[in-house]
């Protein structure tokens, strides 16, 4: 089910957001007189932000990277919150009401779970039932990184198999013979070259941490 940005997104979103050197202000549309966050570099309007989520942007904005990155981050953030505000809560031993657990998902006995941060931020958890399915152990805890929070569930929940995914270490190991063969392969040509390309540019986006260097 869809929701409109709730308080506590916005909350959120205005502080991840600033942290990007982006200011959010709650102002009215001109047009429709419809609440909405506009999203400012220095003096300068990036987009806007309707409650439901769209965004609104002059055609001769000349951001067009900083307002796709803004908007990147709201719709990550604002499925977790969706995903949030659906589930029923999630009450076994151990896990009280008052720890604010929901239940995301469930397969066999591997649990998706997730909570409300008092920084409005929606944290994910995976855990394994135990036997008699009134409690849970072995949690992996993943705060805001619900993509990894994914992941984690399918392995152990075996939707997927482990020895299918690469670690990071392995990731990056790619991304160097990548990277060295585009360098030193004389020979190669246009269409390999465009395939490494397409690896290199693969493995980043998966390891956003990690600073790669091309040449």
């Amino acid at each position: 089910m869809k929701h409109d940005i709730s308080p506590e997104l916005a909350a959120a979103f205005t502080k991840r957001a600033a942290a990007l050197g982006f200011e959010i202000r709650t102002a009215f549309a001109n047009s429709d007189k419809k609440l909405c966050l506009i999203a400012y570099q220095g003096q300068t309007e990036v987009c806007q932000f309707e409650l439901y989520g769209g965004m609104r942007y002059f055609p001769d904005n000349p951001l067009v990277v900083e307002r796709k990155q803004l908007n990147a981050l709201l719709l990550d953030m604002k499925q977790a919150h969706d995903l949030y505000a659906d589930a029923r809560p999630f009450v076994l031993r151990g896990i009280h009401k008052e720890d604010g657990y929901r239940l995301i998902s469930e397969f066999g006995d591997t649990v998706l779970a997730a909570r409300m941060g008092k920084d409005n931020e929606v944290r994910f958890t995976t855990w394994q039932y135990d036997y008699d399915r009134i409690g849970v152990h072995r949690g992996n805890y993943y705060e805001t990184n619900y993509e990894g929070a994914k992941l984690d569930f399918a392995v152990r929940a075996g939707l997927i198999d482990k020895k299918q995914l690469f670690t990071k270490d392995e990731l990056v190991a790619l991304h160097d013979a990548c990277v060295f063969r585009g360098r030193n392969d004389d020979e190669i040509i246009y269409e390999d070259g465009r395939k490494l390309q397409a690896v290199m540019e693969k493995v980043e986006d998966n390891i956003p941490d990690l600073i790669f260097v091309r040449e």
